[in-house]
């Protein structure tokens, strides 16, 4: 192993995340979004009250994973926002680790598994989630290190890894809620290796084991049957609102405030989950009624997911500001509209974007790479499980696509990248990556 090389880029990844973290200790504003306020606010529902509400409501679409992490900084003060923020840093330079294992695991080559960890430290995607308060880069970490853990047992046939890593994964979609459908694709894989009911079937009532008592709760608390009303509450504010929108030429985010109002007028009153179902009812019927405008809307959104994310950086060092509007101008008038409308005269800020491009066209080349070499190879199980996350993971968000829905399938992307970038050694290496045992 290239002990150096491996030294160096921990420090870059280190001195990247803290850099950007110490550039806004005076700023929480930057570090802070629309949605940190909900994180927040469940942090201390938490902390204070032993409950997961906000305004005495009983919260389904957010879980209580991230919330419970926020907790025990309340304690710090005014501070507690740079202590949260400089604890995830130090996790998402770990998992900049914990990629450099998975590509040499993957490939058996140390250099794979560097180039990969360089990606992965340098991704401005991955930087400004590190500090932001939110779920995501805490996530990206659990979700890479519970694959790392089923990709061990994949190869060596080891229990313990299967079962750590469904543990871990139980526990992450307490996180984020998509964790459930990482989960199933897990499964799925598990199913076509020898012993497969077995495997399949241990993964599967483990995490099933890890987010039963959260579907209980939502039950008796809140008249909800299910995980987290998340996907059917996006469906109502994003897919919904895109339909109409482009049906009947409205602004977006004029539809958006008109769903929200029917929402409030139609749903007061109600327990949480009678809401929720009330919305996913109103979804489901405007997809029936549009299901081809669905459809491509859908596939054409997702596409926000591959975006570079620089001016998430951008925004947390104070140089670009958000929240106006740009993802409506990139839906309805492409992306070199919302090119426009986001920057204006701002060259240092649209020079610093596109050297940011530069680090995510480069990986994207090394995923090409894989690809391409791959032609007429077999594929193993473990490659299928992180290739089948990526695509899935792409195709999800829809509407509401973003490059922050990427975070989590970064460290996978950059795994790809390393193994397109390096040629596969013939021999395994004479030590292993860890987690031997």
């Amino acid at each position: 192993m290239r002990t150096r090389s491996f030294v160096v880029i921990l420090l870059l990844a280190s001195a990247a995340r803290l850099g950007v973290l110490f550039w806004s200790w005076n700023h929480p504003d930057r570090l802070l979004t629309p949605d940190s306020e909900g994180y927040i606010l469940l942090s201390r529902s938490l902390a204070e009250e032993q409950s997961f509400q906000i305004d005495g409501r009983h919260e389904i679409n957010r879980t209580p994973g991230y919330p419970a992490f926020l907790s025990p900084f309340a304690a710090m003060g005014d501070s507690w926002w740079r202590a949260a923020a400089l604890v995830q840093a130090l996790l998402d330079v770990l998992l900049v680790h914990l990629t450099f294992l998975l590509g040499w695991m993957l490939t058996g080559n140390d250099r794979a598994g560097l180039v990969a960890a360089a990606f992965q430290a340098v991704s401005p995607l991955a930087i400004a989630a590190s500090v932001r308060i939110l779920s995501d880069s805490l996530f990206a970490f659990m979700l890479t290190l519970s694959l790392l853990l089923v990709v061990y047992h994949l190869r060596t046939g080891r229990y313990w890894g299967l079962v750590a890593g469904a543990v871990l994964l139980g526990l992450a979609c307490y996180v984020r809620p998509v964790g459930v459908t990482f989960a199933a694709i897990c499964t799925l894989i598990l199913l076509f290796r020898p012993h497969r009911l077995a495997r399949a079937g241990l993964f599967a009532g483990i995490v099933a084991a890890c987010v039963a008592p959260w579907i209980v709760r939502n039950a008796i608390t809140a008249d909800y049957i299910g995980f987290s009303s998340f996907a059917g509450d996006s469906l109502y504010h994003f897919a919904t609102a895109e339909l109409i929108a482009a049906d009947e030429g409205k602004d977006p985010a004029e539809v958006r405030s008109e769903l929200k109002e029917i929402d409030a007028r139609e749903n007061a009153g109600k327990a949480p989950g009678p809401a929720a179902g009330f919305r996913l009812k109103l979804a489901m019927e405007a997809i029936r009624q549009r299901p081809w405008l669905y459809a491509k809307t859908h596939l054409i959104d997702s596409l926000g997911f591959f975006l570079p994310g620089a001016t998430d950086l951008l925004e947390v060092c104070g140089v670009t500001t958000g929240g106006r509007g740009t993802l409506d101008v990139l839906h309805s008038q492409g992306p070199l509209a919302a090119w426009r409308h986001y920057f204006a005269d701002n060259t240092p800020a649209m020079i610093s974007a596109a050297a940011m491009i530069v680090i995510l066209a480069g990986q994207y080349l090394g995923v090409i790479l894989c690809l391409l070499r791959r032609i007429g190879q077999s594929i193993p199980a473990e490659a299928w499980l992180l290739g089948l996350i990526v695509v899935v993971a792409a195709l999800l968000p829809g509407p509401s696509g973003l490059p922050r829905y990427r975070i989590p399938a970064e460290p996978l992307l950059a795994v790809a990248a390393g193994a397109g970038f390096t040629r596969k050694r013939r021999k395994a290496p004479a030590t292993q990556p860890v987690l031997r045992g």
